[in-house]
């Protein structure tokens, strides 16, 4: 772990927190609601601080655990109710809008797939095939959930 790396990742971290801001913002402007902005920028710090200690967390520890993992058992332990802190946490964060912070995780991916095309070549046609049935599932697997709960609820 040297120290350029770990500057690296934060500058990475503080450009997308930075990108997620200004996508929210954008949104709030456009749909004609307020923002608050110190309260959203606070919640992203604290976003940013999980994202970095679960970096940390994955170098340090032998396991092959993925560091989005780590953000995730991160963000569960300071938002459950026997953590002192969970509520300040809570309403900070909940100013950030997963809008924004999905267009930014999409974006990020859709940058990492563009630079493995030679990669996704060598998987062949039978990747297509895979994709296109995981993507029929999806869709009908959610509309099917979707007709079921509208349904019980009476609502359609």
């Amino acid at each position: 772990m040297t120290l350029s790396k770990t500057l690296n990742e934060l500058k990475a971290l503080v450009l997308c927190g930075a990108v997620i801001l200004f996508a929210q913002w954008v949104n709030t402007v456009r749909g004609g609601t307020t923002m608050e902005f110190l309260t959203a920028v606070v919640g992203m710090f604290i976003i940013i601080l999980i994202s970095m200690l679960s970096l940390k967390i994955k170098q340090l520890l032998p396991w092959k655990i993925p560091a989005f993992a780590w953000a995730s058992i991160l963000g569960l332990l300071v938002t459950t109710p026997w953590c002192p802190f969970q509520q300040v946490v809570l309403d900070f964060t909940n100013a950030v809008t997963t809008g924004a912070v999905s267009s930014v995780i999409l974006a990020v991916a859709g940058v990492s797939i563009g630079t493995k095309l030679s990669d996704i070549k060598r998987l062949s046609w039978r990747m297509i095939i895979v994709a296109i049935f995981v993507f029929c599932g999806t869709f009908f697997g959610s509309a099917l959930i979707a007709q079921l709960i509208l349904s019980v609820q009476g609502i359609i």
